[in-house]
């Protein structure tokens, strides 16, 4: 259903964005033929480096004229090889997108191009006293427009919440060639809101964004992150659980399990402290209104918690030097186990905070019944835990069979298929299957209102 970019089509490309924007040697485009999945690659026709919204429209016009596929692409970290173009056609690159416009200190927002990295937004707002909390993992290369599309939470949801929780803004184009606008510099809004939250999680399918609004939050002056070392993996929810029963507010409540962690420090060549137990992970922040004395009573309370169910010991880091350490090596998980062990697939399934430990006695009984060992971590706070199934060349039937043990599991305790890295291609075939069939008809109703002719991302979701 997709026409081929012919030579007279790439000439038209170029006349709209300039030689420069438009690659089409093999050398030049085949990093964009892959993301942050195993054994995924979808080569683009070409790919197009826009440098401004108008830009944008105009290949979307174009495209929508001439029946070719568009794919929005942000930093290529995704999980679900959302941003790979099945369909061939044109990727839309926003590496050249990447200007920050305005820190608003006066309305605590920030206007800003969809190609900006995560990370640079909290370390410029960290210059006016702000802070931009959504982490994920890839916090240095991922970007914010690609946060938007997949709704990306991060190890600070917990207390801060998601992308969702702080995009105020959109400024965007549909299937249908149409540029559209919603939100703002506003904090509440009753006005428009809806569309903002509709499209944010939608993976490029409904529409490509080409500015953003967030809304940024006061910087908190005082954190540590405290350790707690666990023999038993199955004791580091249940104190999570103790934690939060104190109202201590932790801002990140993590697990990292044995292996997790051995692959960690085989990949950074950091030490590790009890590198052979299980790891509890939990950061607390506060603001200016908290006294040194107060923060300390909220790190032994916290500390003493962790012993009291059954941590080896409790170490706390409240230097910039040891939390850079800490993060360093809990970001490089995806890679340090991919690169270790081997990663068959991941997956980031959410179930209710009070079902984690059966979902990891599920995950257990999964590893033993099919021989491939589990790299367990995530988010003990709001319930999204990344199960890994280590080794490599699995056949790909056994691979179906665990992923649709994985899912069933995390159904069967109140949970969904994905917590943050959404569904692309990777996790199609399962949504369709298990997701409620009447939801999944609105939704193919919703993607034909924004995109009639499925120009944009297709081959996605559903």
């Amino acid at each position: 259903m997709y026409r081929k970019l012919t030579e007279k089509r790439i000439k038209s490309l170029k006349s709209i964005t300039g030689d420069n924007n438009v690659l089409t040697e093999t050398a030049d485009i085949e990093k964009y033929s892959t993301d942050e999945s195993p054994d995924l690659k979808y080569m683009p026709e070409t790919v197009l480096t826009p440098e401004n919204h108008r830009q944008v429209l105009e290949i979307a016009r174009y495209a929508v004229s001439e029946k070719f596929a568009l794919t929005p692409r942000g930093g290529g970290t995704s999980l679900t090889g959302s941003p790979l173009p099945v369909s061939g056609g044109a990727v839309i690159s926003f590496e050249k997108m990447n200007n920050i416009l305005d820190i608003d200190t006066s309305s605590r927002m920030a206007v800003l191009q969809p190609g900006v990295i995560t990370g640079d937004l909290d370390r410029q707002a960290a210059k006016y006293g702000l802070f931009y909390p959504v982490n994920p993992a890839s916090l240095d290369s991922c970007t914010l427009g690609g946060n938007a599309a997949t709704a990306a939470g991060g190890a600070n949801t917990v207390r801060y919440g998601t992308t969702r929780n702080y995009l105020s803004g959109i400024k965007a184009v549909d299937g249908n060639a149409a540029e559209w606008q919603a939100g703002g510099k506003i904090v509440k809004n009753s006005t428009d809101q809806q569309l903002l939250q509709l499209v944010a999680g939608s993976e490029g399918t409904l529409s490509i964004f080409t500015s953003l609004v967030f809304r940024l939050t006061e910087r908190p002056e005082k954190n540590a992150w405290i350790i707690a070392p666990f023999r038993d993996t199955a004791k580091v929810p249940v104190a999570a659980a103790k934690i939060f029963s104190l109202s201590l507010n932790p801002t990140m409540v993590e697990l990292m399990d044995r292996l997790t962690l051995d692959c960690c420090r085989k990949y950074t060549g950091e030490k590790i402290e009890f590198d052979e137990y299980s790891h509890l992970l939990i950061r607390l922040d506060s603001g200016g209104h908290l006294s040194s004395s107060a923060f300390q009573d909220i790190l032994f309370t916290a500390g003493q918690a962790c012993l009291q169910a059954g941590a080896e010991d409790v170490l706390i880091a409240e230097s910039a030097a040891e939390q850079e350490k800490i993060w360093k090596i809990r970001s490089s998980i995806h890679d340090a186990i991919k690169e270790t062990c081997g990663s068959i697939f991941e997956e980031d399934v959410t179930v209710p905070v009070g079902q984690v430990s059966q979902l990891l006695t599920e995950a257990r009984n999964i590893s033993e019944s099919t021989g491939y060992e589990t790299a367990v971590y995530g988010h003990l706070g709001d319930g999204n835990i990344h199960v890994n199934f280590t080794g490599r060349n699995a056949p790909a039937k056994k691979i179906k069979e665990m992923k649709k043990s994985i899912f069933e599991a995390a159904l069967k305790l109140g949970g969904k298929l994905s917590g943050e890295h959404g569904i692309g291609l990777t996790k199609k075939d399962y949504f369709c299957r298990y997701v409620d069939p009447s939801y999944v008809n609105l939704l193919r109703k919703v993607k034909k209102q924004f995109d009639p002719e499925n120009i944009l991302n297709p081959g996605k979701i559903f």
